[in-house]
């Protein structure tokens, strides 16, 4: 049985890019130095944990809700053109980046309808079923969501690990399904998700503990009566009464939940097992004038299952 660590390629790729720039002549290159690096210091640390690195294609659920991440695009103020001027230089070493991890011998899967934590939910359910264990690295607190027996995030900016020990006093509720509807009612600003409007995170949390669920809230309220609405915020109280809230809520739960049956199939699924090759990797770091990692190159390299050592047989 093989353990797996699945890696977010983007959240590391974009948060390595935002540190201090390091160029060859004009083409930067902190991102894939620093992710190289990144990916090395945890493969060292967890050693009995296969990586594989997940890449974002163009999300499904754009065609559920044209807007969502639209405001990742936009280049109207001058923080916003500066960030898009980073996702541009980030954009041109991807493929330095994949390419290096080839040649290390990671393997990395993408999709042309998925992003990477569409991906992480299908390969850990599947994983998880024979019993193998699973890390999950990534800054995106969306992938919190599949945190449970066997499976825990692992925050590789912060040093953050939350297990399903932890899940309660990281998220503030106590259930993946809570924290899902969570989501929902808040929103996600960060992928141009309005919430139902009124209800905060703070807010939120609030709700789902005094009720456990929409749905208990709803049924409280109109099927056994044992809600009185007049004792409950207005803020509230429009999740039965405002139809439109109700119908935000749905699709909300569509947008945010990494396992909802809206999600379709992947499409055009890419598998590459990577082709480990010490001597293309060599020549890449040579050409990128990578000098800390060429200062010990062999055992640099060591660490990753392609290149590692067999493990002695323990004496009789």
């Amino acid at each position: 049985m093989t353990n797996y660590t699945l890696i977010d390629g983007n959240s590391l790729g974009h948060y390595y890019n935002n540190s201090k720039p390091l160029s060859i002549g004009e083409t930067q290159v902190q991102a894939i130095y620093h992710l190289l690096k990144g990916v090395r210091s945890h493969v060292a640390s967890f050693q009995d944990y296969q990586p594989v690195v997940l890449w974002d294609g163009v999300s499904w659920r754009k065609l559920m809700f044209a807007e969502y991440k639209e405001n990742r695009d936009r280049k109207e103020t001058k923080n916003e053109i500066r960030m898009q001027e980073m996702k541009d230089a980030y954009k041109k070493q991807v493929p330095y980046i994949k390419k290096a991890l080839r040649f290390l011998g990671i393997p990395q899967v993408w999709s042309l309808n998925m992003e990477a934590d569409d991906l992480g939910a299908i390969l850990t359910d599947r994983y998880t079923k024979t019993g193998s264990r699973i890390i999950l690295l990534t800054g995106d607190k969306d992938w919190l969501q599949l945190v449970g027996p066997g499976v825990v995030w692992k925050d590789f900016a912060n040093d953050r690990l939350v297990t399903q020990k932890t899940f309660q006093d990281f998220t503030g509720v106590e259930t993946v399904r809570q924290f899902v509807e969570v989501k929902a009612l808040c929103g996600d600003q960060g992928d141009n998700v309005a919430g139902v409007g009124g209800i905060g995170e703070k807010g939120a949390i609030e709700f789902i503990k005094q009720y456990g669920s929409v749905a208990n809230f709803t049924n409280g309220v109109i099927l056994d009566k044992s809600i009185d609405l007049k004792g409950v915020p207005k803020k509230y109280r429009n999740l039965v009464e405002d139809e439109n809230k109700a119908i935000t809520f749905s699709r909300n739960i569509d947008l945010v939940d990494l396992r909802t049956t809206a999600r379709p199939a992947p499409q055009a699924l890419e598998v590459d097992k990577g082709t480990p090759d010490a001597d293309k990797f060599r020549q890449f770091c040579e050409i990128l004038l990578f000098k800390s990692i060429l200062k010990d190159f062999d055992d640099w390299i060591s660490v990753f299952p392609a290149f590692r050592a067999p493990r002695q047989a323990l004496a009789a």
